[in-house]
């Protein structure tokens, strides 16, 4: 089984080529509720969301979010009646966050998750690596910001100086995305997103000792998103704990071969995934790393 630790529209993308040539089934996704938010009109995941349009065969892949032909008659009548909403969201994909909201009144949130991919008959096993919802920050260059807003706001982590936890306490991860990792024959972390997407699930307590047992390839992050320096960045929460470092568990670093980045030891493999062909191809050659890997 091949586990990804998934956030943004280079994931999914990659994550569709895998789908080209394996099961359903013998894929596994964690992704975080990081950037969730709840509103009287629903629970709003943008990355669950994404994962689940993508194994159901309904995710608008012009734009990798949202539902294929999906109308906008709610939004559109809200700002009719004066209410703005950060961005469209269509009404299939509302009724999604409105039954998400309802069971979260009774469940957990792997429990719904689960619920609604047996609702579109998903084989994949999409997990959220802890039942935390919401309450991340982030620190840009302008000032500190939540980090739904972030989300809405930019379309990559360029302006992402800082991850902050919810103040309270960095979340535990959940009981199932720790088993599932253990039980994964290689974990893939990234592409995309690496500060506001990857990091809320690697900072998740548990994750990384996890990630020590098992084979992990991870795309070297923040490459491409480097308008701020190395030294403005501070993956830290407050006063709690230190963010991983990605080599407490990565046996094998990627990077885009037209990066101009120096990363010793990291394999330049060409990570454009901007057609079907593009993305099996790059999913095929990841999938050969990762079979040296398992037997090594």
């Amino acid at each position: 089984m091949i586990t990804f630790i998934s956030a943004g529209r280079k994931s999914a993308r990659l994550i569709e080529g895998f789908r080209s040539f394996m099961d359903d089934s013998a894929i596994s996704v964690i992704t975080t509720a990081a950037d969730a938010e709840e509103s009287p009109c629903g629970c709003f995941a943008r990355d669950l969301d994404t994962l689940t349009f993508l194994f159901a065969g309904i995710l608008n892949t012009k734009t990798w979010h949202g539902i294929q032909g999906d109308t906008c008659t709610t939004h559109r009548a809200l700002i009719r009646l004066g209410t703005e909403e950060p961005q469209p969201v269509g009404d299939q994909e509302r009724a999604l966050h409105i039954s998400r909201a309802e069971r979260l009144k009774k469940e957990c949130l792997t429990d719904v998750t689960i619920a609604i991919n047996q609702t579109y008959g998903i084989m994949a096993h999409i997990l959220p690596a802890s039942e935390t919802i919401g309450g991340w920050s982030v620190t840009t260059p302008s000032g500190r910001m939540p980090l739904t807003r972030y989300r809405t706001t930019y379309s990559d982590d360029t302006h992402a100086c800082a991850i902050h936890a919810p103040p309270d306490s960095i979340p535990h991860a959940s009981t199932e995305s720790i088993e599932t990792i253990r039980n994964s024959d290689v974990v893939i972390i990234g592409p995309g997103r690496p500060v506001t997407g990857i990091m809320p699930a690697l900072m998740c307590r548990g994750i990384v000792e996890a990630l020590k047992e098992v084979p992990v390839i991870s795309f070297v992050p923040f490459t491409g998103e480097r308008s701020t320096t190395p030294e403005m960045r501070a993956y830290t929460p407050d006063a709690v704990a230190e963010c991983p470092a990605y080599d407490q568990f990565t046996d094998l670093y990627l990077m885009d071969a037209r990066d101009p980045l120096a990363f010793d030891g990291a394999l330049h493999v060409d990570t454009r995934m901007g057609s079907r062909t593009r993305r099996e191809s790059v999913a095929w050659d990841i999938m050969a790393l990762a079979e040296g890997l398992k037997k090594e």
